[in-house]
């Protein structure tokens, strides 16, 4: 009876770390497209590797980060784009939830200048957490310090499942829109089927295009874009700037429990690789325990040169930052 209270207090305590069995909002969806919607797989019309480092209220001390790393290309053979994707977050010494995942996209020509795709991801879901760095106020003896007693007697909590998520683009011309839905099976995280301990399924929602003022060499690459899951919203309005190597952007994104931040980015383009350095400062919504900077993203992109351009039925000009 003991080991299974103290697993539920762990358990209950954890996922209140994750906000009730949500996904990591990463600040922005540049990046991470086809992980949020497996539609865009395949949108740029060439092979794309990229890393990205995240640190998550890096002022405060908690050990927040993240990591991700994807990979996805265009092929004529499979009339659609084919991707991987990993990503990890590490909440601390004590948990991680490590996800990873393919996905496939179907480009279709719907008129002279009208194109849908339709995307499917399928990934395992693994929450571990390690028993060991669990210190419960059991195991701290006023004469002997920590014992670990109570703590050793905790199970491990480890569990990996199935997901699935499916998404639907549009695009023309230079404009182009999304919707996904991602965790359609709605995996447990834990054992304890208890409703905190479910991630809900993520609806997203965004859009945007692409422009050169006055036929210049810089280029606007504006975006809106919207996501809903148990019961909260995040708003994201951004706009980057591309003039000759360097990028440069700004966004703002609000969630709704009236969490606000500003994101201002800094990168450099040498076509091959990108280089993207990005800070969301809290704006409102923080207190007095948080504060400051809310994520600090660092992240690198290589593009790999595709001779046969002509096999891409449809480019899709995606904000980088």
């Amino acid at each position: 009876m003991k080991v299974i209270k103290c697993t539920a207090v762990v358990i209950i305590i954890l996922c209140g770390l994750t906000v009730q069995g949500q996904d990591t909002w990463y600040g922005a969806m540049s990046g991470l497209h086809f992980m949020y919607n497996p539609a865009f797989t395949g949108a740029a019309g060439k092979p794309e590797m990229r890393l990205s480092s995240y640190s998550f209220l890096p002022g405060n001390g908690y050990g927040l980060r993240s990591v991700y790393g994807s990979y996805n290309d265009y092929s004529s053979s499979l009339h659609g784009g084919v991707g991987i994707w990993l990503s990890d977050d590490m909440l601390g010494d004590v948990m991680n939830d490590f996800r990873a995942g393919s996905t496939y996209a179907y480009h279709l020509r719907a008129g002279r200048d009208l194109y849908f795709s339709a995307g499917l991801t399928a990934s395992l879901v693994h929450r571990g957490i390690r028993a060991g760095s669990v210190i419960l106020p059991e195991d701290i003896d006023p004469f002997l310090g920590y014992t670990g007693i109570s703590s050793e007697a905790i199970t491990s909590g480890n569990i990996t499942l199935f997901d699935l998520g499916a998404g639907i683009t549009v695009s023309r011309g230079a404009w182009y829109g999304g919707f996904a839905v991602m965790h359609l099976t709605e995996p447990w995280l834990s054992d304890r089927h208890q409703d905190h301990n479910r991630l809900k399924r993520l609806y997203s929602l965004n859009a945007g295009t692409s422009f050169e003022p006055g036929g210049s060499s810089l280029t606007v690459t504006p975006s809106v874009s919207l996501h809903l899951q148990y019961g909260n919203i995040v708003t994201y309005l951004g706009a980057e700037l591309l003039f000759r190597e360097i990028m440069c952007g700004l966004a703002l994104w609000h969630e709704g429990n009236g969490f606000t931040a500003a994101e201002p980015a800094l990168g450099w383009d040498t076509g091959t690789a990108k280089i993207i350095l990005s800070y969301s400062y809290i704006l409102s919504g923080g207190n007095s325990v948080i504060k400051g900077t809310a994520i600090v993203k660092a992240g690198l992109s290589i593009c790999f040169n595709n001779v046969e351009k002509s096999r891409v039925v449809h480019v899709i000009k995606l904000p980088e930052l």
